[in-house]
């Protein structure tokens, strides 16, 4: 079996590699901004190739320098994943080293005022939700006070996280998270900039609550880990450029007892991450807004259920595409 075609749908986003043996891979969510360039020089790496061969594949594209953009590169990966699960007649998530077919939910805020956060965070917990994480641009004084009332909203059990959206200077960081103490918070998510292994140190040093930073790559997630500048880290698909790359970061996480949290639903509507979570035993829940659209050619969106989302049963990411819907919604067919 080999690689035949590369097609991309836009701006329906869809990305198909095709075989000569009439599977195809598939990943949605391209960006637009993917030129034919773009393609005709991934498909000079993936065209005549085994699929099966994906770890071969990922390491060729980790030496294009560039020449291939991280977006599409993303793509690429999550489509030669789908399509070798379909070669293997198995679920992603089994393919790869399958640990649970139902992913716990973290409802992510999208309120603003404090009192829209404590109203949001007790109608999570009443949905059957398994977390919730709110971010708040309130000044230190007011976001301390809200950490405690929306604890209190809650009771003592239901899970929480707080998003420090990269914007608090340490000694702000550190009486934040003496807050996220006294309320027993399970994360302070990414209170400093990702790339400050030192001022991380020092944070998680001074409190007990977990704190995460993003990582881009497997790279950046051991030097998280060694320098100890968080205790958990996150990543996804898009940030990290495939999930053959979010799968090594969160390995090397795990190999230190450490979370790795993924990034949202993140692109293909939600299935690629959907599998990791179902792949990554230490990955604590899939983090899912109200609001989150699904593209309008995916026949069955991911369903949230007592607060679990259950992992399709088709071989593949299990997305089921109608392909009349996407042609509807395709302008410009990019194809090598």
């Amino acid at each position: 079996m080999i690689i035949s075609r590369i097609i991309v749908h836009q701006p329906a986003g869809l990305l198909r590699i095709l075989t000569d043996a009439g599977l195809e891979g598939h990943c949605t969510g391209v960006a637009t901004t993917v030129a034919e360039t773009d393609v005709a020089t991934a498909a000079s790496i993936l065209l005549d190739a085994n699929p099966v061969n994906r770890e071969r594949i990922w390491q060729t594209f980790n030496e294009t320098d560039g020449r291939v953009p991280a977006a599409l590169c993303a793509c690429v990966d999550v489509a030669l994943w789908d399509l070798t699960a379909k070669v293997a007649g198995q679920r992603v998530h089994r393919h790869v080293n399958g640990f649970r077919n139902r992913i716990p939910v973290c409802r992510r805020s999208e309120q603003s005022s404090g009192e829209g956060i404590v109203e949001e965070a007790q109608e999570a917990l009443r949905a059957g939700f398994r977390a919730y994480k709110f971010d708040a641009l309130l000044d230190e004084e007011s976001l301390i006070g809200l950490i405690g009332d929306v604890r209190g909203a809650v009771g003592p059990d239901f899970c929480l996280l707080l998003d420090g959206r990269t914007r608090w200077v340490l000694d702000q960081a550190i009486r934040i998270g003496r807050a996220l103490d006294d309320a027993d918070f399970f994360c302070f998510d990414r209170p400093r900039p990702d790339n400050d292994m030192s001022g991380g140190r020092q944070l998680a040093a001074a409190i007990d609550t977990p704190t995460s930073t993003g990582v881009s790559s497997p790279m950046e997630a051991s030097q998280v880990m060694t320098t100890q500048a968080a205790d958990h880290v996150r990543t996804g698909v898009t940030r990290a450029g495939g999930m053959t790359d979010v799968l090594k970061a969160a390995r090397c996480a795990e190999a230190f007892g450490a979370y790795c949290h993924l990034d949202g639903l993140g692109i293909c509507d939600g299935f690629a991450h959907l599998h990791l979570a179902g792949t990554i035993r230490n990955a604590p829940f899939l983090e899912v807004s109200e609001n989150g659209a699904s593209s309008p050619f995916v026949e069955n969106p991911l369903q949230i259920c007592d607060g679990y989302i259950q992992i399709p049963a088709a071989p593949g990411l299990g997305m089921e595409i109608d392909m009349g819907a996407v042609n509807e919604h395709t302008e410009e067919l990019i194809e090598s």
